[in-house]
């Protein structure tokens, strides 16, 4: 049986291996004497016409059977947009040097900040002292994301303390200046009230979409953070409802049993179902009007006990490790069954921070 290391070892050979059909696929159904590109930017091509061109994702994981994770049976994943009939996936691989493949549906993600609604859950009401996991949103905006945990930023005699949560949380995907107000709670039930303002949006990493169908920018982050005006407002080392938190970076691996407290679901049990997922498109737009961002080295997780592991407005919480509350995602989007996060760590490198 496979181990994840063995899985990590032929990754990138099969990522090559599949590129190489989608090309052959692609220039098989073009048109003569016209390039691919050109082709499906006019839609001669579908990008459903092969089980190849079917594949948008990949990643290292475990083997999800009849929608229950296998925790120790390591696999490539292959995710698709539209799982097919019974044979259909037929010309995927099902070993590649040695390695079992495992093709799962995962849909376009969204982008997982909601509109206000009636306030139920601790989480989206006023909290004093700030702890993670709760309701926050930009002064003056409708939309409420999830505050994941504090980090910090030490230097020469001094100490800067700040709110962490996603680029669409805080800046409104890169819409919002330095500077912007945030406020705990977001709008729940009425507009934002000015006293509630905490923080200033102080960086964001930008979102990046293609404008072109012959280019695919790609991201890894979809994270912000807001310098806290107050510290002692703020509660260190808790996040609401989670009774272990360590604030400590740990790398998620397949099979690891993880816990978030968000906005809209409060806190909510899951498992990883595989990590280093390349090629996950998110849209930050509408079902009418998508605005589509693709992303690598994604992390896929599901719920257990039947429960969704995330919802509209859970964005920006932080994933721990269940069993030593170790930070170990940022949650940005889902889609009712799969929740996307990007690895805490690399959020953490890019800030220059430590979680707190």
């Amino acid at each position: 049986m496979a181990s994840y290391g063995d899985v990590l070892a032929v990754l990138r050979e099969f990522r090559n291996d599949l590129d190489a059909k989608v090309q052959h696929d692609i220039n098989e159904r073009a048109s003569p004497g016209v390039h691919a590109f050109s082709a499906r930017a006019r839609g001669g091509l579908s990008a459903f016409s092969t089980p190849n061109t079917n594949v948008h994702a990949t990643g290292a994981g475990i083997r999800v059977r009849d929608g229950v994770p296998i925790p120790d049976e390591f696999v490539i994943k292959v995710y698709v947009f539209d799982k097919l009939a019974p044979g259909g996936d037929g010309d995927l691989a099902t070993v590649f040097d040695g390695i079992d493949v495992d093709v799962e549906p995962l849909p376009v993600q969204l982008a997982l900040h909601t509109e206000q609604d009636v306030a139920a859950l601790p989480n989206r009401t006023r909290q004093r002292p700030l702890v993670g996991g709760i309701s926050i949103a930009p002064l003056n905006e409708s939309f409420v994301g999830t505050l994941g945990l504090f980090v910090a930023r030490s230097g020469p005699g001094i100490r800067q303390l700040y709110a962490l949560s996603n680029n669409h949380v805080l800046a409104d995907t890169n819409a919002l200046p330095i500077g912007t107000h945030i406020a705990q709670p977001g709008a729940e039930t009425a507009p934002i009230d000015p006293e509630d303002v905490f923080a200033a949006l102080s960086n964001f990493i930008p979102l990046q979409f293609s404008m072109h169908p012959s280019s695919t920018p790609v991201n890894r982050f979809d994270a912000a953070i807001a310098l806290v005006s107050d510290p002692g407002q703020v509660r260190t080392g808790e996040i609401l409802g989670i009774d272990k938190y360590t604030p400590q970076v740990l790398a998620a691996v397949p099979g690891m049993r993880v816990v978030k407290s968000g906005r809209t679901t409060g806190v909510r049990h899951g498992i990883v179902t595989a990590t280093r997922v390349n090629g996950v498109q998110v849209n930050y737009g509408t079902h009418t009007a998508p605005l589509i961002a693709t992303f690598n080295d994604t992390i896929s997780i599901v719920g257990l006990d039947g429960q969704a592991f995330s919802a509209p407005g859970d964005s920006g919480s932080v994933i721990l490790e269940e069993s030593t509350g170790r930070p170990v995602a940022l949650l940005f989007a889902g889609d009712g069954r799969t929740t996307t996060a990007c690895d805490f760590g690399g959020v953490c490198q890019q800030f220059q921070v430590q979680p707190v």
